[in-house]
């Protein structure tokens, strides 16, 4: 190999680390080898277009401490042309005085065909992002290609409800390569209670290769924050010590 092959090699092995690194700082402090019912990583609010009309920011926190929760993720759906973000933005941070709660300010974002997000650098840059399919695109070759970039996307903290498409299935090799990417990323697998996601057999697969795990209730009204009874076997599951 000559210097410029060689110096090539080591920038794309720093740039690999510095991805890695960078999701990682962003999210360190919420790391937890054990799930804990207590946190909701994945609550939206009246700011979409089909959510319940009482569930705003605020209610959401009061619901949120009156259940005894810990931590509140606040995770909108955005499009890159949303505009109604600052409003959003502004609207958590001036309760989050307030709060006895740990609050969180992000964003859940469509992986679009390519891998990439529906999300401006500006927000998916500064806030918690996670990161979910919802097109359902017919073929395993994009669906896979899109899954694998979006893992490598340093703005990307969670990868939201995954699951196959009805369409298709992984073999071991390819749920493997999957394992290996989001552990070298550092990028966390939600168990979903809306979506009753990832299938038993992938966040068995997740956890025998030390892939980290949260909670996200996917929640679109009150009763549904920290409401996690779908999921209890996966919870038990990744709590387990077998």
């Amino acid at each position: 190999m000559d210097n410029q092959g060689c110096f090539n090699e080591i920038q794309l092995f720093l740039i690999k680390i510095w991805s890695t690194r960078k999701a990682l700082i962003k999210f360190q402090p919420l790391l937890s080898r054990l799930l804990n019912i207590k946190e909701d990583f994945h609550v939206h609010t009246s700011y979409n277009d089909h959510s319940a009309l009482d569930l705003n920011v605020a209610s959401a926190v009061n619901y949120a401490e009156a259940i005894g929760l810990k931590t509140l993720a606040f995770t909108e759906h955005v499009r890159r042309e949303s505009n109604w973000i600052d409003s959003y933005v502004n609207e958590i941070e001036k309760i989050n005085t307030n709060s006895n709660l740990k609050l969180i300010t992000g964003f859940e974002a469509k992986i679009l065909k390519d891998g990439s997000i529906d999300c401006l650098p500006k927000y998916s840059d500064n806030y918690f992002v996670i990161a979910s399919f919802h097109t359902i695109y017919g073929n395993k070759e994009i669906w896979m290609n899109a899954i694998k970039n979006v893992i490598q996307n340093p703005d990307v903290n969670v990868i939201g409800h995954l699951a196959p498409e009805q369409s298709f299935s992984l073999d071991n090799e390819e749920l493997i390569e999957i394992c290996e990417l989001l552990r070298e990323h550092g990028k966390i697998i939600e168990l979903n209670a809306k979506y009753n996601r990832p299938p038993l057999d992938w966040v068995l697969e997740f956890k025998e290769h030390n892939v980290e795990f949260h909670l996200g209730s996917d929640a679109h009204s009150l009763n549904e924050i920290g409401e996690f009874s779908r999921i209890r076997k996966l919870v038990q599951v990744v709590n387990s010590y077998t």
